[in-house]
């Protein structure tokens, strides 16, 4: 499996200003920890007041260079060797820094396995979310704490009326499964709504309103997919534009990419159409494919499209409340309900799965994406767990003098980013390796500047 994020960290703030020779950077994956030394150059350094003027230093924070800005871009990697007991071999992970602070999530959780059982031997089911926030990260952060709690919950309740020793995703009709995985997507988001309403409502004092309302003010699209190992089932659930893509082998030994959920946006004329029966007498509800402004037609959170006009009058006027949006006339626009599909697995067939967020799909298609991971196969061992970041600073050096002098009047803006022509396989992470050529692959004058921007302005360019 691989599942990939696009968010945001504190990079930089977290390298430091300085370094002094004894200074180590801390890798950890998810099965060992592993420190590397890190020298006094100063590879992220603001040492610029020693020159004498602003136009001499020319920065405020110093550029890095290409094996920097990959050590920025795997920050946040991860490998979990699940293991083959699972019928799972491994999930790769990475987050990518857009924003600060963070607002996106994702998690990997197995489920009803022995604790003390190293080969999962026992695992009924494994479940994987990515959680794409917007106007902040506080949804994101219940849907990563609550959403697998929630969902445990809704499927006991519907496997009380099984026999004893039935397996519930296994043996109960796919329509009791699904119908409890909506229930909990859209039971954990009216708690998150009404817990604002009732703060808006209520007696709080200001600052315990305010935190009430967090998870309502922000949104998240969310992406889960539940694998049950005895029936080789994958459910996709979909709420918003983050995306789930099949890879298979098929017969030819090409890879065939399966989209296995839609983009949930205006720009989804099947989404369009809903809106506008639901909101008959709004013409432009739905318009440049955006809902009143948002990009996403589903989101969990997102208060301002979702309360009452008196409810959201009553939060401005108690708590500061923000202003919704403008041609909001006969709110909710927004639904958290998923669309669920399912899928057989057929691990013969060397299937995996890619779960990432719109920042990934902007930049590589659901063909490409499966391509490069193919082409990553071809010579990565998924049974091994990568070895840790590794930074010469004596290496840097040499490699940044080798650059030769920018083209004169260079449009980075129109160059692709993500050309098939500068796909490389440099990464021991699958979903790192999917990453960096989103973001430039072989092209390192682009990747590194990529990775040069600092939040807000990193936004509009990855």
């Amino acid at each position: 499996m691989v599942k990939t994020a696009r968010s945001l960290s504190k990079l930089f703030e977290t390298f430091g200003s300085s370094f002094d020779p004894t200074t180590k950077a801390l890798v950890s994956f998810w099965s060992e920890e592993i420190t590397s030394e890190r020298g006094a150059e100063e590879p992220f350094s603001n040492h610029y007041c020693d020159r004498a003027s602003y136009k001499q230093a020319r920065h405020v924070f110093s550029p890095p260079d290409i094996d920097q800005s990959i050590a920025i871009l795997r920050w946040e990697e991860a490998s979990d060797p699940i293991g083959e007991g699972s019928g799972i071999l491994r999930t790769d992970s990475i987050r990518v820094a857009s924003n600060s602070p963070c607002e996106d999530e994702y998690f990997s959780r197995a489920i009803g396995y022995e604790r003390d059982d190293s080969t999962y031997a026992n695992l009924k089911w494994m479940m994987w979310g990515v959680f794409d926030g917007h106007a902040g990260g506080e949804t994101a952060v219940a849907l990563r704490g609550w959403l697998v709690n929630y969902i445990i919950s809704e499927f006991n309740e519907a496997s009380a009326g099984l026999p004893e020793d039935s397996l519930f995703l296994a043996d109960a009709p796919s329509s009791v499964i699904d119908e409890s995985i909506k229930n909990a997507f859209l039971r954990l988001d009216r708690d998150i709504i009404e817990t604002g309403r009732d703060a808006v409502l209520g007696k709080r004092y200001l600052g315990a309103a305010i935190s009430e309302l967090d998870a309502c003010y922000s949104g998240s699209c969310a992406l889960l997919s539940i694998y049950d190992r005895e029936s080789q089932l994958l459910r996709v659930a979909c709420v918003g534009d983050s995306r789930a893509v099949l890879g298979r082998r098929t017969s030819s030994g090409e890879w065939q990419a399966t989209a296995l959920s839609v983009d949930q946006t205006g720009y989804n004329s099947e989404e369009a159409a809903r809106l506008r029966r639901e909101h008959p007498n709004e013409p432009d509800a739905v318009k440049d494919g955006r809902v009143l402004g948002l990009a996403v037609t589903r989101a969990f959170g997102d208060a301002l499209w979702k309360w009452s006009r008196d409810v959201q009058e009553e939060a401005r006027d108690r708590f500061f409340g923000r202003r919704p949006p403008e041609g909001s006339l006969t709110p909710p626009y927004l639904t958290a309900e998923p669309v669920i599909t399912t899928t057989k697995i057929q691990p013969e067939k060397g299937d995996f799965v890619i779960m990432a967020s719109d920042g990934l799909w902007d930049s590589l298609t659901s063909a490409q994406a499966v391509d490069l991971v193919g082409r990553w196969l071809k010579t990565h061992d998924t049974t091994r767990v990568p070895k840790a970041l590794v930074i010469d600073l004596e290496t840097m050096r040499s490699r940044e003098r080798e650059r030769h002098d920018p083209e004169e009047k260079i449009s980075y803006t129109s160059r692709p980013r993500s050309s098939p022509s500068n796909f490389v396989v440099k990464d021991t992470n699958a979903a790192t390796h999917l990453a960096r050529n989103a973001l430039g692959g072989g092209d390192e004058d682009m990747l590194c500047g990529i990775m040069t921007a600092r939040a807000p302005f990193a936004r509009r360019i990855r």
